[in-house]
C-alpha cells in the first residue's frame, strides 16, 4: 500500500499566526476597545495590540491547545454559587 502524505491535521486545532480561535476574538475585542478609547492614536493603538499579541503568545507558549478557554472559565467561575453549608454538609 502507498502512504498519501497530508499537510494538515484533521484533529488539529485552526490557528492563524499562532493563535486560535478564542485568542484571535481577545485581540479583535482590544482592537475595537482601543479605537473606541482613541481614535486618532494609530501608533499607540497599534503597540497596544502588538503587547497584546506578544502577551497571549508568551502566555500560551507551551500550553495545550484551549488553555485560554479554560483558565477563563477558571478565573471568572465565581466561588460564591455554590450553595453554602455544601462541604459541612458532606462531611457529617
Amino acid at each position: 500500500m502507498e502512504t498519501i502524505r497530508v499537510y494538515r491535521n484533521l484533529n488539529g486545532v485552526d490557528k492563524f499566526l499562532g493563535l486560535e480561535l478564542a485568542d484571535g476574538c481577545l485581540l479583535l475585542l482590544t482592537f475595537f476597545l482601543a479605537f473606541l478609547i482613541n481614535r486618532n492614536g494609530l501608533f499607540t493603538n497599534a503597540a497596544l495590540l502588538v503587547m497584546v499579541y506578544v502577551g497571549l503568545r508568551a502566555l500560551k507558549r507551551g500550553k495545550p491547545d484551549g488553555y485560554l478557554l479554560v483558565l477563563t472559565r477558571f478565573v471568572l467561575m465565581s466561588r460564591f454559587k455554590r450553595t453554602p453549608g455544601f462541604e459541612e454538609a458532606e462531611t457529617r
